[in-house]
Formats: structure tokens, sequence, C-alpha cells
């Protein structure tokens, strides 16, 4: 019997905890990759002569990856799950993942440059890292007193869509995180930021920063109002950033290859939109 067979599809909730996606968003994955791998075999048909089929069913590569993902194991444990080697198990998960980047993508980002009306979010997680050979000053947080990496996320408001991932080291301060993203914006689209994008106005006039507290001279109560309103406005993308943790591996100590984090947040950022309907 397969790993799949045995999930519990008459349990919605059990079956959404263990994969980290409804069965009917499952079923969706599974007919795009499908439908992806059939037409890349019609565009080449000879590139996959003499090659033996894979030891899972597609279905099963599948399960494979969004278990890995909303679980974060060791790969010796996922392979012993899936009764694999360790080595075969993480060649299924790294290919199905890049195919799964390409069948299932984030908005558009380009089309806010031709929206006035829009009015987008931007926060920056940060999570932990194995301590790198290489480079660890780099990665360095003073914030965090430890080694970590950064993921810039930028939500729309009105559809709480992810429409922009983008990476950062753990020494790098926010605003330089946010300046090379090279976020395109409409001249007259909100940005809502932090306060740790003091200067933003410089790349975005129409932007809205908290009002800081400056020495010796307390806020005024019309300061205090404007800052609560803001972070009322803002607290969204403190939410959707807790729906991307669901996935363990952006919140977890992260154990890979910094060079596939973009990689992982961008298919993580897919999947919650694919889930909360943000698509």
């Amino acid at each position: 019997m397969t790993p799949y067979a045995q999930l519990p599809t008459n349990k919605p909730e059990e079956f959404l905890r263990t994969v980290g996606l409804s069965q009917e968003d499952f079923l969706h994955l599974h007919g795009k990759l499908a439908a992806y791998l059939d037409e890349q075999k019609a565009l080449k048909p000879l590139t996959r002569r003499g090659r033996k089929d894979s030891k899972l069913a597609l279905e099963d590569r599948l399960l494979l990856t969004l278990y890995y993902l909303r679980h974060y194991p060791t790969l010796i444990n996922l392979a012993a799950i899936f009764g694999i080697s360790e080595s075969y198990c993480h060649k299924v998960y790294a290919r199905t993942a890049r195919l799964l980047a390409k069948v299932e993508k984030l908005p558009n980002r380009k089309a806010l440059l031709e929206d006035p009306t829009a009015t987008v979010a931007i926060d920056v997680s940060e999570q932990p890292i194995e301590r790198p050979v290489k480079n660890q000053k780099a990665y360095y947080s003073g914030k965090k007193k430890r080694h970590t990496i950064k993921a810039q996320l930028v939500i729309c408001l009105l559809t709480l869509a992810i429409l922009s991932v983008v990476m950062g080291k753990g020494q790098q301060h926010d605003f330089s995180v946010f300046k090379d993203s090279r976020l395109l914006l409409h001249p007259d689209a909100l940005l809502l930021a932090d306060s740790g994008y003091q200067g933003i106005h410089k790349h975005h006039q129409n932007s809205n920063l908290p009002i800081k507290k400056k020495k010796g001279q307390p806020l005024s109560a019309e300061d205090k109002a404007y800052n609560k309103i803001l972070s009322k406005q803002r607290v969204f993308i403190e939410h959707i950033n807790r729906r991307c943790k669901i996935f363990r591996i952006v919140k977890n100590v992260y154990r890979g290859k910094h060079k596939h984090y973009s990689l992982t947040w961008n298919l993580v950022a897919a999947l919650v939109n694919l889930r909360y309907g943000c698509i």
C-alpha cells in the first residue's frame, strides 16, 4: 500500500495537518504536475529514452515533498517513512520541488505598476540557520545574536496574496533588503512598512511608517493614534507570516544550502496562496 493511499482522506482536518494542504488542493497540484510532465514528454520524446520509471508514483513524490516542507524531518527519517533510501529521497524531493516551482508560481508583481489603488505591506522574516563554514560574519544577526537568513515578504492587503519574496543575509538591514528587491509600484500605490524602513520615502513617496519617539520628546496623542491605526492595517502581514511558518522548513533552524533558500520560500509562499485562496 502506498503512503498516499494510507492517508486519512475521510478526515479532512487530519489530512490538512499532515500534508499542509487540503485534499482538493493536493489533487489540484497533482493534476498540474501530471499535465506539465506530459507536456514535457510530448515536446522532448527522446530525452527519457532508456530511463526507468520512478519507484514512487507521482502522488507519492508530491506527498513526500509536501510532507518535508510541512514537518521538515531529517532525510533519513523521511526515507524510512516512504521505504526508500536517503539518497533517493533527496533526489525525489529536489526534482519535485523544482517542478512545483514551475507549475505553482507567485502572482506577477509587475501588475502593481499599473494599479494606482493598490495597498501593499512589507515585512522581513528572520530564520535561524546552522553556523556557516564560510562568510560567517555576513549571516550573523546582532538583533537575534545568532546566524540567520532573511526573507522579505510583500503582500497585497486587498487579496492577502503574497506577491514577492526576496532573500537577505542576517547581517543585512531590512531597508537594504528592500533596496535590493527593487520593488515595482505605481507612484500612487500605498506602501505600509514598519520602523525598520526609515528612509523609504526616498524610493516610494506614498509610504506610511510608524512615528518614532525622539529622545526627551514623548509621542503626542495624535501620533499614538496614528501608530495604532497603521498597526491595525499592517497586522495582516504578520498573519501571512504565521501562515507561511505552518510549513516548518521556513520556521525551524534551516539546514539546507543557502542557494536553495529562495526556491524554498517562493514554493512555500505559492502553497500558502493556494491553501488560502489568494491566487
